[in-house]
């Protein structure tokens, strides 16, 4: 689902790869499909989760396709992701980390060791009303995962 040497963009327009932000434990990298929650709800609604992932070694990062630019770039989700530095915020500029794309208002989360290899994966509906609660649940499994 994503290639790993892309060039990512921060909201403050640092160049980055997901080797660069992965924790001492690996990264769940979640990629928001056109359509998905703006930026900086995502930052407010996860930003527990990540902080617990980060205490564990695991950063926790959202990735926006280029097309969704305005989800990440906007004042609102570039003061989120200052003020809280877990969960991270990314955007996909060359096209490269969706290789295979996400499908639109869907969210796709993949769980990689500090090696980039696939630990453990999720696709899951934004349609869906239990979307948040599975999407918690992956990321509270990959929390406890000892396999890394």
């Amino acid at each position: 689902m994503f290639d790993l040497e892309g060039a990512l963009l921060l909201p403050d327009r640092r160049l980055m790869r997901l080797r660069e932000i992965a924790g001492s434990r690996g990264l769940v990298a979640v990629g928001v499909g056109r359509g998905g929650e703006r930026g900086f709800q995502m930052v407010h609604r996860f930003h527990d989760v990540g902080e617990q992932l980060a205490a564990a070694g695991i950063h926790l990062a959202f990735i926006y396709p280029r097309e969704s630019a305005r989800h990440v770039l906007d004042a609102i989700s570039v003061a989120s992701a200052r003020f809280r530095c877990h969960p991270r915020l990314l955007l996909d500029m060359d096209g490269r980390c969706f290789a295979q794309g996400v499908w639109p208002r869907s969210l796709e989360a993949v769980h990689l060791n500090p090696e980039m290899k696939r630990l453990a994966g999720i696709r899951i509906g934004l349609q869906d009303t239990t979307w948040e609660g599975e999407l918690r649940a992956f990321l509270t499994d990959c929390e406890i995962d000892t396999s890394c």
